[in-house]
């Protein structure tokens, strides 16, 4: 009798626990989540100092931690199937640069950096769509994810020379923008490709609060109106995730490198994106 009263108390107790946690994760995604208020504030600075979004905000900031990650090791066989079709190639160092060469096309690595180039095919859009373009690179992407991760959807960007397409790396569902892919595609098939990878080896230190987007657009406006320029500007794209803070690229030396959360904004006409650390809300130069 006694044995089913604890039991009965155990229960009741368990359900209250589970209440009170319940409540005190909803109020911290509330305290982590933009108000109503706060999307109509920045809408209005923002359109009122000359720049639109043609985009949703991101309104969820809870708190991140650092994420590490490590200079690759490359296989030669592995390289050789991934950008040479199985070609066998001649390896050559040059300092810091290690060139593998095929018949027609080179790549060469340096650290945690890429460059393949095929000089074999003409560079030149012509009638080669959007659509075609992005085909050929995820075809491309497909037969790297074992080796490389995997990446986000891709963005496609009109160029003199083609159209190019850009794959970040995700982890656990974080963009992690230091891991990228870009491919310059032609009528011909890929002309060249740019990479920058370090595996991902996981989160690292305690979480921290990160700056809201709001915030971080307050300072993207400020880096812009100091080219005194009359234009408007138009965001059209705002992403959070990792990134390396240094203005250097990861060196073939560096055994650990730690990424920080960053905000991204993207402009019409911009090639490059505005990049704003997400924990001190400085813009990082690149």
């Amino acid at each position: 009798m006694e044995w089913g009263k604890a039991k009965r108390f155990v229960v009741i107790l368990l359900v209250l626990l589970n209440i009170v946690l319940a409540g005190l994760n909803h109020q911290q995604k509330q305290e982590n989540t933009m108000t109503a208020s706060q999307e109509r504030a920045i809408f209005e600075v923002l359109s009122q100092n000359g720049i639109t979004m043609y985009t949703d905000l991101l309104t969820e900031h809870a708190p991140m931690s650092r994420l590490k990650v490590e200079i690759p090791s490359y296989n030669k066989e592995t390289l050789e199937r991934l950008f040479f079709g199985s070609e066998k190639t001649t390896v050559t160092r040059k300092g810091t640069q290690t060139i593998y060469r095929g018949q027609d096309a080179v790549l060469t690595l340096e650290g945690a950096y890429g460059h393949w180039e095929k000089e074999t095919i003409a560079m030149g859009k012509e009638d080669l769509t959007r659509g075609e373009a992005q085909r050929t690179a995820e075809k491309f992407m497909d037969g790297t994810e074992h080796f490389f991760g995997t990446y986000g959807e891709p963005m496609v960007i009109e160029e003199a020379e083609g159209l190019r397409v850009n794959f970040y790396g995700m982890y656990k569902r974080e963009n992690v923008f230091s891991n990228y892919f870009s491919l310059l595609v032609t009528e011909g098939g890929i002309r060249e490709i740019t990479f920058n990878y370090c595996p991902v080896k996981g989160y690292s230190g305690e979480k921290q609060d990160i700056s809201y987007s709001d915030e971080a657009l307050l300072t993207f406006m400020r880096e812009w109106k100091k080219k005194e320029t009359k234009e408007e500007a138009t965001i059209y794209r705002i992403e959070l995730g990792y990134d390396q803070m240094e203005n250097s690229t990861a060196a073939a030396g560096m055994a650990a490198i730690s990424l920080e959360p960053c905000y991204r904004i993207y402009l019409m006409d911009e090639a490059e994106p505005y990049i704003i650390n997400a924990y001190t809300c400085q813009i990082v130069n690149k």
